[in-house]
């Protein structure tokens, strides 16, 4: 019986970007007699709530939605995620008054709220000693947070590392690499994974490959990622963030897991989930052998 795989697609996760213009997964999954939808999606953090009213099965972000999702009661399973991305960090003004994190105290910080830079922020207040309450979050993209703060309108930013146009007035005051591992996290909708476990293993070997290819082909993986992403990103600098990070996904391991439920812990202490969970009830177990893709 012919079957419909919906995938969501977003600007912030370039992995899933050139994967929906090779054809790569519509060959697999054709294969299997179906066929691929394609739903682009403006805000990355939304896909889960696109796979919870199963308008897509298949989605991928950074670490924070999954654990929201989760506790929200979202029935989705992570099957893959990515190595640690060491990109961003919590940035301030050149000249402001603001040294460390502990500064940040009753301070006004823009960020994308329900990204992974709210785990990235949450982790460096715990670390610190404060907590979510202690400041005033405000839930901005990155070209208006970039805006506000060299306008001196708030008072630090927490960026993925979009330090375009202003760099040499900014400072940073804390780096992703010494907070969150801050991997891409691939999940499905639960029933969906269960009942289609040859399907989910060709959703990961297609995203290996495709993350292999824009590895060893960065000019022209720059140039699809510039033409479809629909940012402020030209091919230059695509070409330049796709040699700063790690191409290439694995399946959930124990490392991720605790990583995952540092997050989850620290954002439940802050009130920012609705109960406490267990990142390993969401876990997708069936194996990938994602050491054959090729």
């Amino acid at each position: 019986m012919t079957f419909v795989l919906r995938v969501g697609v977003h600007a912030n996760n370039p992995s899933l970007l050139v994967l929906s213009q090779n054809g790569l997964l519509e060959q697999r999954i054709a294969a299997r007699d179906g066929r691929v939808e394609w739903l682009k999606i403006a805000a990355g953090a939304r896909t889960v709530e696109y796979v919870g009213a199963n308008l897509i099965q298949v989605g991928g972000t950074g670490l924070t939605p999954p654990i929201a999702a989760q506790a929200k009661g979202v029935p989705i399973v992570t099957f893959a995620a990515s190595e640690a991305r060491a990109v961003g960090g919590i940035y301030v003004r050149k000249d402001s008054k603001v040294k460390t994190i502990t500064d940040l105290a009753g301070k006004t910080i823009s960020l994308a709220v329900g990204s992974w830079l709210q785990a990235l922020l949450a982790t460096a207040l715990d670390r610190d000693g404060l907590s979510w309450n202690d400041i005033v979050p405000l839930d901005l993209t990155e070209s208006e947070s970039r805006q506000a703060l060299l306008a001196g309108d708030i008072d630090a930013w927490v960026s993925g590392g979009g330090l375009r146009g202003g760099a040499d007035e900014i400072r940073a005051i804390a780096n992703t690499g010494d907070l969150v591992s801050n991997p891409s996290v691939f999940f499905a909708r639960r029933d969906f994974a269960e009942a289609h476990p040859d399907t989910i293993a060709d959703v990961a070997s297609a995203l290996q490959d495709t993350d292999r290819w824009i590895a060893q082909h960065p000019t022209e993986a720059a140039a699809v990622l510039a033409r479809v992403a629909d940012g402020p990103l030209d091919i230059g600098e695509w070409e330049t963030h796709i040699a700063r990070r790690p191409w290439g996904i694995h399946q959930i391991d124990d490392r991720f897991i605790a990583d995952q439920q540092k997050a989850a812990d620290i954002f439940f202490r802050f009130g920012l989930l609705p109960r406490k969970i267990d990142i390993r009830d969401a876990i997708y177990r069936h194996p990938l052998n994602l050491d054959r893709a090729a």
